[in-house]
């Protein structure tokens, strides 16, 4: 019966697929969700190809997902990959419905597969990744997922024993995944970098104690949050030794030296922001597990960048206007962002789209998160105005105060649509507009009309 149960939900599947695509949709979770609610284990008795990668973690996934996916389509393999998103179970689904023929039989190289870390519980154990990449393990949405040490539990309880984990041996918590299992484990990491510190300059920093005998833990040099090199004073635990690590980023900030197994190779650098360097790492570490050479990936790397969605600039006669995506309610990657914006050069004005697109419509938003993430950062003088927009400008105008930003600089704006009224027009170097992964939309709309006014401005 599951056998029959099988083919029905892949014919199923395939056919709903050619049908959305062939009306212009992306096609990325109902094919799934059919072949599920067809076929129960569909996720288990698929064939899948002979190289699976699953990308998880709480930043950077979608990144490097799609980073891996288009070297390997530029080295010449076929490859079905979730890159539209839907990362549980339906997206999983019906990367692997393209992943074969309608007969059932693989008919791609690899499968890469971005997979949401709560959700992996329901996927891991029957997809049984070739390789499982785990970027890192930060904390996250409080309604989403709770803790990463839950979140880590998660993985580590339903990652199969035989998956090689490619991990972030700058991470205290995602770097001990695989220990119990004994797992086959690889570990990147970023060798002392200028700005590196010995203490913590965040708000949250989850692994200040010794996760064995929860002494405090002695930093040799802390990045951010919890990133950074650790030992024990006590027990001897101490972060991971990493096969790759970057030892210099070249002067021109266009290259970056990896060593690994005992030589050094040099790499295009996709972008200098110190969590993009981590993606590139992991990218750079999955690849030569797969068995590229260093010459094929740095073949494959010299012709990526950042997608827009996820940063973009954009100049307008002698401002520039950077837009900056960010993932919703997570305190981390919003302090990631802002920290970004305050070492950008230059007089700025920082405009906020970060409400939850989705919460805003159709339930509450929790929004105890912008008092775990440093808006600290834009009480920097260089910061000329913040503009909070959205239902919950009047929130954010609170957080901003408390992290001392001078009452003068606030502007609240009810209404994205109304963004560019309030928008200081003389006297800054550039405009930063900083969105959630579901008001994309939104803040396209609102950068065509600060483009404008700002065209205007400089007649």
């Amino acid at each position: 019966m599951s056998v029959v149960r099988l083919w029905v939900a892949l014919a199923l599947a395939k056919a709903t697929y050619r049908g959305l695509r062939l009306l212009g949709r992306n096609a990325s979770n109902l094919p799934g969700w059919l072949a599920l609610h067809v076929c129960p284990d569909f996720l288990e008795l698929i064939a899948k190809p002979e190289l699976v990668v699953c990308v998880t973690g709480t930043n950077g996934k979608t990144t490097v997902t799609n980073m891996i996916a288009d070297v390997l389509v530029g080295q010449g393999y076929s490859v079905s990959t979730n890159r539209l998103g839907s990362n549980i179970a339906p997206g999983i689904a019906s990367s692997l419905t393209n992943a074969v023929s309608w007969s059932g039989k693989p008919n791609k190289d690899a499968c890469v597969l971005e997979v949401d870390e709560r959700a992996s519980r329901l996927i891991l154990p029957y997809v049984r990744p070739t390789y499982l990449v785990v970027t890192n393990l930060f904390r996250d949405s409080l309604k989403r997922n709770a803790h990463p040490d839950y979140i880590f539990d998660v993985l580590d309880t339903y990652t199969p024993d035989d998956t090689r984990l490619v991990l972030n041996g700058d991470d205290l918590c995602s770097s001990r995944l695989g220990e119990r299992a004994g797992n086959p484990r690889v570990f990147f990491g970023i060798e002392s970098m200028a700005g590196d510190r010995t203490d913590s300059i965040n708000l949250v920093s989850d692994y200040s104690t010794c996760p064995r005998c929860h002494t405090g833990l002695a930093y040799d040099h802390l990045r951010y949050h919890h990133i950074g090199r650790a030992h024990c004073p006590a027990c001897g635990f101490a972060s991971q030794d990493c096969d790759y690590v970057v030892e210099r980023v070249e002067s021109d900030a266009t290259s970056f030296t990896v060593a690994h197994d005992g030589a050094t190779h040099t790499y295009p650098l996709v972008s200098t922001v110190t969590f993009n360097i981590y993606n590139q790492l992991a990218v750079i570490a999955t690849l030569t597990e797969i068995g590229l050479d260093p010459a094929r990936v740095e073949a494959g790397l010299s012709i990526l960048a950042v997608v827009d969605s996820r940063l973009g600039r954009t100049q307008v006669g002698d401002v520039t206007v950077v837009q900056a995506m960010s993932k919703g309610q997570s305190c981390v990657s919003t302090s990631r962002t802002l920290d970004f914006v305050t070492h950008e050069p230059g007089r700025k004005v920082v405009v906020l789209a970060m409400d939850d697109w989705y919460d805003r419509k159709t339930s509450v938003e929790y929004i105890g998160w912008i008092y775990d993430a440093d808006f600290e950062f834009l009480a920097d003088p260089d910061v000329v105005q913040v503009i909070a927009c959205g239902p919950r400008c009047y929130d954010y105008e609170v957080r901003l105060l408390l992290a001392g930003v001078p009452h003068e600089r606030i502007q609240c704006c009810e209404s994205e649509a109304d963004a560019h009224t309030r928008i200081l027009t003389a006297g800054m170097d550039s405009v930063y507009i900083l969105y959630d992964t579901s008001t994309y939309d939104v803040a396209m709309s609102m950068k065509a009309r600060i483009l404008s006014t700002l065209e205007g401005a400089a007649r």
